[in-house]
């Protein structure tokens, strides 16, 4: 609500899923500042720079609990923010696999759960994440992903979804604006929820 007002914990939280180089940074932040005051975009890349011992790549096999741990995490941070009453979108790689997760995390909030994957060609991916070698981190002690042989396996984790096909976006052609046009358009469409049972 424009007033800063509490809504109620019906709301819902938007996950913008994808691989590396997909946009998620850029278009995350021009969705959430599109849906209205309070609203708060939180950045799963931020979780992973807590583990201090112990990391494992999250791209690597045995990385499953690690990453279900970040993931279960990240929700419950989106489930009080969106309790709090803000608007909340989440930006991270957040394969369908996890969805049952953050569903159970948001659902016990009375939060609903709204997904997204940005899905451009794997080219684009690679040329866009590889370019942002030398850039300083967005984050705090985690430097962009540059290696093309991880890009590519996320790349392809999430090439296809199967049922969850509907929730993706072709961005490989799409500017930013084009791209938080295209989820805004299908968020308001209600095209995005994902059913919790």
């Amino acid at each position: 609500m424009a007033d800063g007002t509490a809504r109620s914990s019906t709301s819902s939280v938007l996950v913008v899923s994808g691989p590396p180089g997909a946009g998620k940074s850029t278009v995350a932040p021009l969705v959430v500042s599109a849906l209205g005051s309070p609203s708060a975009c939180i950045e799963s890349d931020w979780f992973w720079t807590t583990i201090k011992t112990g990391f494992i790549p999250p791209w690597e096999p045995t990385a499953e609990q690690q990453n279900l741990a970040v993931v279960r995490s990240v929700a419950s941070v989106a489930a009080e923010m969106a309790s709090g009453g803000y608007h909340v979108v989440v930006e991270g790689l957040v394969g369908p696999w996890h969805l049952p997760v953050v569903a159970e995390v948001l659902g016990a909030a009375g939060v609903g759960l709204e997904y997204v994957v940005l899905r451009p060609d794997l080219a684009t991916c690679l040329a866009r994440a590889t370019a942002r070698a030398g850039e300083p981190p967005r984050v705090a002690d985690n430097p962009p992903l540059t290696t093309s042989g991880p890009i590519r396996t996320m790349w392809e984790q999430l090439a296809d979804l199967g049922p969850h096909e509907r929730y993706v976006v072709d961005s490989t052609t799409m500017t930013a604006a084009k791209a938080a046009d295209e989820i805004l358009a299908a968020h308001h469409a209600g095209r995005l929820h994902v059913p919790t049972a």
